[in-house]
């Protein structure tokens, strides 16, 4: 039944129209610098996450495993993130838990980036209903599953509700992230999957204190629309389509109240929005589907979408006089209306450019 519906995100998240929504990123402006007073060659794009240096801010999204065509993506993958020297997650590894004999379709990130930033990935219903022994047991499990050097623990209420086998599980989750982050020796993530990160939500994990939050906004695929896919009942996707907080937006209403990292995911899809995110007050940023989709096309596209992105981001940075991602994290930027109207209404600043 897992398998099954493993594979069926992989076939529908890589051959049918599942993204929905708008980051709004189209909304974000940087301000061209004429006079960079700086070379091409002397723009730095490399970052410092979780004590890994990344060669750029960017870390190939959360999307598969447990099978074995999830198996042979991770493979890709993994390959490309040792390569480019960039971070990784993996997909929801309860699976390689319940049936140990699919680990091996997370284990090959372990063997295939063994220097990269990998990150362990495991939803929040499902630790919601363990006990605390269970839940230390599970979480040291998928860290040692990838050799892990960060642990997230994913957010999807509107998947969930929207799942034919869902399970929507939420009352007690603050607690169990607490007891994770108080028993467990690695950074914490928390991360939504495509509907946001509020202020609301951001100030409630402050009796959590984790390490970064992955705000997972509104504008790429679409948990609400695969799931209904899956069910068929497609009408009742359509009245949530819009559900959700724009990506952009996301990281302003977390940002205005967390200190720690913010990551960008949801929709981003080039290296300026990359780059617009990491002024709006992100550390990094994330993409899924489009590797996904690289992905199973061969080892040679996923390269040529990484260097692309890379290269954009560069390009970004260079054309704003931003040698270094902490200058590009202090760039002007401009404001559209939609976002200005949102952040008004709810009494938020975004971007360390103003």
């Amino acid at each position: 039944m897992i398998e099954s519906r493993k594979n069926d995100h992989i076939r529908i998240a890589s051959t049918q129209d599942v993204e929905e929504g708008n980051t709004l990123f189209d909304e974000v402006k940087l301000i061209h610098m004429a006079l960079p007073e700086i070379d091409f060659e002397d723009t730095d794009p490399s970052v410092v996450v979780f004590n890994k240096r990344l060669s750029f801010p960017f870390i190939i999204g959360a999307m598969t495993g447990g099978t074995e065509t999830a198996g042979k993506i991770n493979t890709t993958l993994a390959k490309c993130a040792e390569e480019f020297g960039i971070g990784m997650y993996v997909g929801s590894q309860r699976i390689g838990i319940v049936k140990p004999e699919t680990a091996w379709t997370f284990r090959v990130v372990a063997e295939n980036a063994p220097t990269a930033l990998k990150i362990a990935n495991l939803g929040a219903p499902q630790i919601s209903r363990l006990s605390e022994k269970e839940l230390i047991d599970w979480v040291n499990e998928a860290i040692d599953m990838i050799n892990a050097d960060a642990i997230a623990i994913h957010l999807n209420p509107a998947q969930e509700v929207f799942q034919p086998e869902g399970e929507p599980w939420f009352r007690g989750v603050l607690e169990k992230l607490r007891v994770i982050k108080k028993a467990v020796n690695k950074p914490l993530i928390v991360k939504e999957v495509g509907n946001g990160i509020s202020r609301e939500v951001a100030k409630a994990l402050s009796v959590v204190k984790p390490d970064a939050i992955d705000v997972g906004g509104l504008g790429g695929t679409s948990f609400i629309k695969i799931e209904s896919i899956r069910s068929g009942n497609l009408d009742e996707a359509s009245v949530f389509r819009d559900w959700g907080i724009p990506t952009a937006i996301s990281i302003c209403e977390v940002r205005s109240v967390y200190d720690g990292v913010v990551i960008a995911s949801g929709g981003l899809r080039n290296g300026l929005d990359g780059a617009k995110a990491v002024a709006l007050g992100a550390n990094a940023f994330t993409m899924s589907r489009p590797l996904l989709i690289a992905a199973l096309n061969g080892i040679d596209e996923v390269r040529r979408v990484i260097g692309r992105l890379m290269r954009e981001f560069r390009i970004a940075m260079f054309l704003t006089g931003s040698r270094t991602v902490s200058d590009l994290a202090r760039a002007p930027v401009v404001l559209g209306l939609t976002i200005t109207s949102w952040l008004s209404q709810r009494g938020i600043k975004c971007g360390r450019g103003y």
